[in-house]
């Protein structure tokens, strides 16, 4: 899937749609009155599902000025990859001057047996501002301790091209290890934008006291290298639970960057 994305007047339009089986793209809409030039994409999958020997690339490509708020359908069950095979998914995300993006689609589902690895790349312009999320839960259909057998995670973010800044990996094989206790869902935000190390931090510290007031959850943020901007992680015990602190971190930047809290996508149902 190859999405393209231009800022027109007052409003980001979907400037080049390009997409082969899973992937689905139909209407966009504009929900928000602020930013009034965001463009909300919702990602569909005919598949519904990531299968063992499934390899899905996907490219988001923002000019200046543009805004993108893009979500997926649901969550997306991984199911069992046989023995040598990867369930592959590689995103690609470029940001031009003065755009906004927000990359939160749903988490995965790592149901027995199931071997994921993701990577994302970021390049961003310095100018450009983004909240970028990936998380993960773990379904055992039969009820059972059946475990997922690994996932390997990779996230890089450069600037303008260069150099790559952060480089986030991450490799877990099932099960779970004893120390996650109550705590079934993982992710990780990063909110990329280019401030003073004494703003960053002061953003950080507003963000992890907003994800202590729920009691549910366990999440801290904290700076990025090179001033880059600030990296969030959340333990939940189910999807709901990430879902829950995923948006109120979405709501908390929302609502520092715009002064507006986010229109809520179930109105898409009574809105047009």
């Amino acid at each position: 899937m190859d999405l393209g994305f231009e800022r027109r007047g007052e409003h980001t339009v979907l400037a080049r749609r390009l997409f082969a089986w899973p992937f689905v793209i139909t209407r966009t809409f504009h929900l928000d009155a602020r930013p009034a030039h965001l463009l909300t994409v919702i990602q569909q999958t005919s598949s519904g599902a990531m299968h063992g020997d499934d390899h899905l690339r996907q490219r988001f490509t923002l000019g200046p000025g543009a805004a993108v708020h893009l979500a997926s359908q649901g969550a997306a069950a991984v199911h069992r990859a046989h023995p040598g095979d990867l369930t592959r998914d590689h995103v690609e995300m470029r940001l031009g001057p003065d755009s906004y993006f927000e990359y939160l689609p749903e988490p995965r589902i790592l149901f027995p047996g199931a071997a994921l690895e993701q990577r994302i790349d970021i390049d961003c312009a310095e100018t450009a501002v983004a909240l970028v999320a990936d998380g993960f839960g773990v379904h055992d259909p039969a009820g059972g301790v059946s475990a997922f057998r690994q996932l390997e995670s990779t996230n890089s973010l450069r600037f303008e091209g260069g150099e790559p800044v952060l480089i986030d990996r991450q490799r877990v094989e099932g099960p779970l290890p004893r120390c996650a206790g109550q705590f079934a869902a993982f992710g990780s935000l990063l909110f990329i934008r280019r401030q003073p190390a004494h703003a960053l931090e002061a953003v950080a510290a507003q963000l992890t006291a907003a994800l202590a007031q729920d009691g549910l959850l366990y999440g801290a943020a904290s700076p990025l290298p090179a001033d880059a901007g600030i990296g969030i992680r959340i333990a939940a015990s189910n999807i709901s639970g990430l879902r829950r602190g995923t948006s109120l971190v979405r709501t908390c930047l929302r609502l520092m960057l715009f002064a507006a809290a986010p229109v809520e996508r179930h109105r898409l149902a009574t809105r047009d």
